[in-house]
């Protein structure tokens, strides 16, 4: 459902950009130069889909090439249903390519980092926001244990949740369902925080103050906000767990078959980037205690 979600909004957002430059409701009109057109806005605007303020601050930024192939993606798949379906001959973006981004090197949030927004959480709840400190430790708490996408994480129902046993059912990608495990400190976190969690109707783990189902979005913003309040300033946000969990996982276990399946992956290949992240630090590391420059012992 969440991949969905996230097709369908970036189509509207392709069919916001159709409406404001007067395109024709044609599809068969539709060039290839237009579908251009929409990814260079994508790419050079700053202030995108018309948004000003009160929330659209995501859209100040010029996007990286990762997002920008999102959105030719999305739009690839799009127009090849349509082709499918035969309501167009030929596919407009036939002619347009966008490379695949170069792979960044992984960097895991560090235990002191971790440390430090389960602080502010602390606090939050020491000081009148029970329900908020609770929800935001449990959640950092899970992501930090599980690995779990974004998505996955909101997925999660009340009746997906064995707290006796730490286990947890998710739905992965190609609606595929897995067993996800937690340690005893994450299982405690989630029990504080079901207590303070309103008790309606909603059968979504995770809600706002509210009670209604946190978003992707929401999430995100959470996340950002804890991070500038724990005085933390590296890059990242919600999927930078899922590397943390990848990394540290392996310290423990090398095993990269466990590793595959805790992360819902159909194959070996992030796993590997997962293994050569592990291999760097670990090098990393051991250089502290065999710099040649340092072993001269120069003052």
């Amino acid at each position: 459902m969440r991949t969905l979600e996230y097709y369908r909004d970036n189509l509207r957002r392709f069919l916001w950009y159709a409406r404001e430059r007067g395109w024709t409701d044609d599809a068969r009109l539709l060039t290839e130069w237009e579908i251009r057109e929409f990814l260079g806005y994508v790419s050079a605007e700053t202030q995108r889909w018309g948004r000003e303020g009160n929330g659209a601050e995501t859209s100040y930024h010029k996007v990286s090439h990762s997002t920008l192939r999102h959105y030719f993606v999305v739009l690839s798949c799009f127009f090849n249903w349509v082709v499918r379906e035969g309501f167009l001959e030929q596919n407009p973006m036939g002619g347009i390519k966008v490379a695949k981004p170069k792979p960044k090197v992984i960097t895991p949030y560090d235990t002191e980092e971790i440390r430090r927004m389960l602080a502010v959480c602390d606090y939050d709840y020491n000081h009148n926001a029970k329900f908020l400190g609770s929800r935001n430790q449990a959640m950092i708490l899970v992501l930090l244990d599980t690995g779990v996408r974004l998505s996955e994480l909101l997925g999660i129902r009340l009746g997906d949740i064995n707290n006796t046993k730490g286990h947890i059912k998710v739905l992965g990608k190609g609606g595929k369902e897995r067993i996800v495990r937690v340690g005893k400190t994450t299982q405690k976190a989630l029990w504080r925080y079901l207590t303070y969690r309103s008790q309606n109707d909603r059968q979504e783990l995770w809600l706002t103050e509210e009670g209604m189902p946190l978003t992707i979005t929401g999430v995100q913003s959470l996340i950002k906000r804890l991070k500038k309040r724990a005085g933390i300033e590296s890059d990242g946000s919600v999927h930078r767990f899922r590397h943390t969990f990848a990394v540290n996982f392996l310290r423990v276990d090398r095993n990269v078959f466990n590793l595959q399946y805790l992360l819902g992956h159909s194959g070996l290949d992030m796993v590997r980037r997962y293994t050569a992240a592990l291999g760097m630090e670990d090098a990393l590391e051991a250089h502290t205690k065999a710099s040649p420059a340092d072993a001269l012992g120069l003052k």
